[in-house]
């Protein structure tokens, strides 16, 4: 239950509420993501995160079928992001 692959199959499984994880996962960099961090309009930018970068998930937030993986940014803050930003670390 604290792998990456749990909680990218929300369907199978959904939830609500958070638990505490220990799982690593990478920044994708899927073409429909790279505008949210190169600064193109319309796109929520997201900072201090590197796509294809590797980062270790302590917390997951699930509502239902989708969830936020929780992980400390680059700048050493806590911050969430939808766990279709993430794919399996290599």
């Amino acid at each position: 239950m604290a792998d990456f692959d749990y909680y990218t199959d929300m369907d199978s499984h959904p939830f609500t509420g958070k638990r505490k994880v220990n799982f690593k996962a990478q920044i994708s960099k899927k073409e429909f993501l790279k505008g949210h961090f190169d600064g193109s309009p319309n796109y929520d930018q997201v900072e201090n995160v590197t796509p294809g970068k590797v980062y270790d998930i302590h917390k997951v937030e699930g509502y239902g079928d989708v969830a936020d993986f929780y992980f400390t940014n680059d700048a050493g803050e806590e911050m969430r992001l939808g766990n279709f930003f993430f794919e399996k670390a290599e």
